[in-house]
């Protein structure tokens, strides 16, 4: 069963809860560190673009925009020599912050994730949509899936909070079950985002009207799973929308722009990844955005940021802090 809340783990929540209901802000911005990836994705065209100038310095970013968390992605931020020095600056600048790294795990070694830890990281996140070699074929990385799988032991034994992201897709839903399982033995949490094709047109990994029956009952596997194991990080909120989202190729109600934005490595503000530069940070105001009538995606990231706050999530996010 999962286990209940400790005092510490309550007063933390408790804190960081009062803390963003007084100071209000955004609930996450998703922080670009860099352009440069060194993966091929057939599913995503960051690979493509021409790299930007990066920041030496996120804070006066962060400072502006005041987020409860912060997501920092690329990109591959890895690529990043100086990235533990951005996550220790963060820590040092902001107390309540709740400080996330995604990556495709192919830069990472035992040494680089007990580096970016101790300064400060509150969960590594690695991309992984399949356990063979597919999830290598998809990234273009030859091997990758070995290197993520073989990194994990050590990674543990140093005390990293390790989570996996897995994709939604035609090609995997099937097997989420079988993944659940794995990355509970392996002592890693799984979070769960849905495929979309928007960007780059390249629909083969969407699923269809014919999936649905069999996707319905992985995602009530998922729900029982998580009532039982802590593997599962991704919300009731979040899976009950999964369904909808390949149905009808969109959820409404998008509060990009409102309660989290994404920021270019030059610290230049967009809605989402997926809209277009706004304006520089500096020029930032919480009345910035308005409401938008997009509905194209259902990403974890958006999932997270419009789940209804009780203080019982706030609680609930400490917990995955600690984890």
């Amino acid at each position: 069963m999962s286990r209940k809340l400790t005092l510490r783990e309550m007063v933390i929540g408790g804190c960081r809860f009062f803390h963003y209901l007084l100071r209000g802000g955004l609930f996450n911005v998703n922080l670009e560190v860099t352009k440069r990836c060194n993966a091929r994705c057939d599913f995503c065209d960051y690979w493509k673009e021409a790299p930007a100038e990066e920041l030496a310095d996120y804070v006066p970013v962060l400072r502006r925009l005041q987020p409860l968390s912060v997501s920092l992605t690329g990109g591959e931020p890895l690529l990043r020599k100086d990235l533990a020095e951005i996550v220790a600056s963060l820590r040092r600048n902001f107390g309540f912050l709740v400080i996330g790294l995604i990556t495709n795990g192919w830069l990472l070694t035992p040494d680089r994730g007990r580096e970016l830890w101790e300064a400060g990281l509150d969960e590594l996140s690695i991309s992984l949509d399949y356990l063979d070699e597919r999830h290598d074929r998809e990234r273009g990385l030859p091997g990758l899936t070995r290197h993520i799988l073989a990194v994990i032991p050590a990674l543990k034994e140093a005390g990293v909070k390790v989570c996996f992201n897995l994709v939604i897709k035609k090609g995997n839903y099937r097997e989420i079950p079988a993944f659940l399982e794995r990355a509970a033995a392996l002592g890693v949490r799984v979070s769960l985002s849905t495929y979309n094709c928007w960007r780059t047109g390249n629909d083969r990994h969407m699923l269809g009207p014919e999936d649905l029956p069999a996707l319905q009952k992985v995602l009530a596997y998922a729900k029982d799973f998580k009532r039982h194991r802590d593997t599962l990080a991704s919300s009731d909120f979040y899976l009950d929308h999964v369904s909808e989202f390949f149905r009808n190729r969109g959820v409404a109600g998008c509060t990009a722009g409102l309660n989290w934005v994404q920021v270019t490595p030059d610290g230049m503000i967009k809605r989402c990844s997926d809209q277009p530069v706004a304006c520089h940070y500096t020029h930032w105001r919480p009345d910035r955005f308005g409401p938008t009538d997009c509905r194209r995606c259902w990403y974890a990231c958006r999932g997270a940021a419009q789940e209804p706050w009780t203080f019982r999530r706030f609680l609930e996010l400490s917990r995955e802090a600690l984890l």
